[in-house]
């Protein structure tokens, strides 16, 4: 019943908008974050170093749970049906609930710009019916994932994955590169960005830099939370001459986490940083789970370890585009200590992390953001 008032909430907002003239405006709406990150942050600055930015309306506000988020997040939308009724281009990220209610004008162009560069968890109708996924009740009254004009792909080896998860045909897909990964091709910002973070978090220079990036758990980001399955202090037992540890968790979890007053230098928190992109420059060691960070990690060959301990769990509540094991570059342990053991050890088998390379980006040449805005966003302005 609340999702059925709210469709049809936001429905009568679009359509008491409608009338209103579509204008000279660029949308860029998020409702996985309250800031700029990801290629939307990399459009947005394109969009401005051509000086662009006074027809842009940011439209960014995570869910909140209870029911002031409920309450908010229904105001939220309505402000979105507005904007959608009167832009000439709406640029998303992610799912974009107040975009899947009715259709938009002719005149207005839709694009997605999606926050993962591979498939690699499952997503959209993948998962309709699982316990992540939309509900039946949902997608009998919305059509989620429809009126894109544009989805960005990494490759053309993601595309079958993601015309089934969006529903869309194939001629709504285009490979131009993604603006984030511009960040891996400038090489004086990459210096400048490795030199401040080393500052901020008072990393020692005579260390090797692990990052532990996991994904969150949880049916939805509303619900998501950390799931301390890594032992920090066993793992800096095996590695902690050698190494220091940074800890990052995914947006979508709330709060920190707690380190022991004993790990200091050792072990830092680095969850505050909002772009993880800067923080794999930061990274000799990539170790996570089923985190989509490995697309552009793959961008620097350096080697991942995969830590897994709840995947058979994980793959019956979302699942995945490939077999997991097979499929991830670099060995998949369920223990601490194993993946402690492997990391003190240092051989690395990069092959697998190349491969990855090769497979996930057609394009991947520092000029994304460029053709983004240039192919994209200024043909489809009044």
């Amino acid at each position: 019943m609340i999702i059925l008032l709210r469709v049809w909430l936001l429905r009568l907002a679009f359509y008491a908008f409608y009338a209103f003239p579509v204008r000279d405006k660029i949308v860029i709406a998020s409702s996985s974050s309250d800031n700029l990150r990801g290629n939307l942050r990399y459009v947005y600055d394109e969009l401005e170093r051509r000086g662009l930015t006074p027809r842009v309306k940011l439209l960014l506000r995570r869910p909140r749970s209870g029911l002031l988020g409920k309450l908010t997040s229904l105001g939220t939308g309505i402000l979105a049906e507005y904007h959608l009724a009167t832009a000439s281009v709406f640029i998303v990220d992610d799912y974009y609930f107040p975009l899947y209610v009715a259709r938009p004008k002719k005149a207005t162009t839709v694009i997605q710009a999606w926050h993962a560069s591979g498939a690699f968890k499952k997503v959209g109708y993948s998962v309709a019916g699982k316990e992540f996924g939309a509900s039946e009740q949902l997608l009998k009254r919305v059509r989620i994932h429809s009126n894109y004009d544009y989805c960005l792909i990494g490759s053309k080896r993601a595309l079958p994955h993601y015309m089934e998860a969006f529903g869309q045909p194939e001629d709504k897909f285009v490979s131009i590169g993604f603006p984030r990964t511009d960040l891996f091709f400038a090489e004086e910002r990459m210096t400048d960005t490795v030199r401040s973070l080393r500052e901020r978090y008072g990393l020692p220079g005579d260390k090797r830099v692990v990052l532990y990036a996991p994904t969150f758990r949880g049916t939805s980001t509303r619900s998501a939370e950390y799931r301390d399955y890594l032992d920090v202090t066993d793992f800096l037992r095996i590695c902690g001459d050698s190494h220091v540890l940074l800890l990052r968790l995914h947006p979508a979890v709330a709060g920190g986490l707690e380190i022991g007053p004993t790990l200091p230098g050792l072990a830092v928190d680095v969850s505050d940083h909002d772009d993880v992109n800067e923080l794999l420059l930061l990274s000799d060691i990539l170790v996570t789970d089923y985190s989509s960070v490995i697309f552009e990690y793959s961008l620097l060959e350096r080697p991942m370890v995969f830590f897994a301990p709840d995947l058979a769990e994980y793959e019956a509540e979302r699942g995945f585009y490939f077999d997991y094991k097979q499929g991830v570059p670099g060995p998949v342990f369920a223990r601490t200590e194993d993946v402690s053991d492997y990391i003190a050890r240092g051989e690395y088998d990069l092959e697998a992390v190349r491969e990855l390379r090769r497979e996930s980006f057609d394009v991947a040449d520092g000029r994304a953001s460029e053709r983004f805005v240039s192919q994209l966003v200024l043909p489809h302005l009044r």
